[in-house]
């Protein structure tokens, strides 16, 4: 059994799981597309005979056939980024062909033979669009906040005041903003707008974003969905911090706590019909518990952060469920919630007896702000 994950050097959950697979026996391997095409190479082969994908590792810094490879974990496909030595007009066609190439190549092998994606490379582009997510959700019974997706000045204050004055706003994409002379990167979260926000029409009509009411939270779920695994974990992002709104906003702090939680069947069984709607296996869910009960489906992260929560609380057991399901190569898998065999802890506590040291940043090419391709 062999895995190719397409990650970065730094991601957590490609390092963790990829220690317990091969402890496990099997073939790893991790390619780093944001490192293509200043650190390594990939060739392809075809016309004459069966196709063919070479890629270079810089992880076990040897080359590897794909033609084994069963499983394609799609955690973080990064935009290629060109060397800053090339010349200026040169750039932009350098990444154009090594992003094209890149695509090239992941849906090279899905086209070669059937394997195990998480996910699909079609559910992904699909389920990239959060008005796509919305509508499926609603279709399925869950409960979905009134929703306006727009750069209409006067539709977007509409929707403002329809709503007393209680609306939030949130970027269709994930967007950065580096401070020029600082070391800073600034985010975009959810964020509660105001008369004063809403006043500029150039500031609204040239950039589309989503707008909801203001939901009255008691508390928030993170539903981690593998197969038809649904480990639902309740968020107490209502305790003061920075979280209130968007609990992201607080860097995955751990003072906010969180514990395992049971879903109502009805709510877990139209989770999971979503997911089959769009056609992924793995998705990480946020749900808003409010005051009055309802539970309102806000969105799926189609390859959201997960190892957090365990870090958080053990009990989880969301790595062990991961390992398992990996190995499983089965869209239908329902996980055991045995003594677990892996654990994000015990992944850290055993880096030092096994070596692993940290990526050196010089051996890589920095990751993008902005950083995921979206097909």
């Amino acid at each position: 059994m062999t895995t190719l994950i397409v990650s970065d050097p730094w991601d957590i959950h490609a390092r963790s799981v990829a220690w317990a697979l091969e402890n496990e026996g099997e073939r790893v391997h991790v390619w780093y597309t944001h490192d293509y095409p200043q650190k390594h190479g990939v060739s392809l082969r075809t016309g004459g005979g069966p196709a063919a994908v070479s890629l270079y590792c810089l992880r076990h810094e040897r080359a590897f056939d794909t033609a084994d490879v069963d499983t394609v974990w799609l955690r973080r496909w990064y935009q290629p980024e060109p060397s800053a030595q090339l010349h200026p007009a040169d750039i932009r066609f350098s990444q154009l062909e090594s992003t094209e190439f890149v695509r090239a190549t992941i849906n090279l092998l899905e086209a070669q033979r059937e394997r195990f994606w998480i996910n699909p490379i079609q559910a992904k582009a699909l389920a990239d669009r959060k008005a796509v997510q919305l509508h499926h959700a609603a279709a399925v019974g869950l409960d979905t906040p009134p929703t306006l997706i727009s750069n209409d000045p006067e539709a977007i204050r509409a929707f403002y005041r329809e709503h007393g004055g209680r609306a939030i706003y949130k970027p269709i994409t994930a967007a950065a903003w580096i401070s020029e002379g600082e070391e800073k990167v600034r985010g975009t979260f959810t964020t509660p707008l105001t008369e004063q926000l809403l006043r500029e029409d150039a500031a609204l009509s040239n950039a589309p974003g989503i707008y909801q009411p203001l939901l009255d939270k008691a508390y928030e779920l993170r539903v981690t969905v593998m197969g038809r695994t649904a480990i639902a974990a309740r968020l107490h992002s209502q305790r003061d911090g920075d979280y209130l709104t968007d609990w992201r906003a607080n860097e995955f702090d751990e003072r906010m706590g969180c514990e395992r939680y049971a879903l109502p069947e009805a709510v877990q069984a139209r989770c999971l019909q979503v997911m089959a709607r769009l056609g992924l296996v793995f998705g990480c869910i946020d749900i808003v518990v409010t005051r009055d009960g309802r539970y309102v489906f806000l969105e799926v992260n189609e390859m959201g952060q997960f190892m957090w929560l365990e870090a958080i609380n053990p009990g989880l057991q969301l790595m062990d469920c991961a390992v398992e399901f990996i190995r499983s190569r089965d869209p239908a898998f329902v996980y055991d919630w045995r003594e677990p065999v892996y654990r994000y802890r015990d992944y850290w506590e055993s880096r030092g007896e096994r070596g692993e040291a940290e990526p050196d940043a010089r051996r890589h090419v920095p990751l993008p702000q902005v950083f995921q391709m979206r097909e």
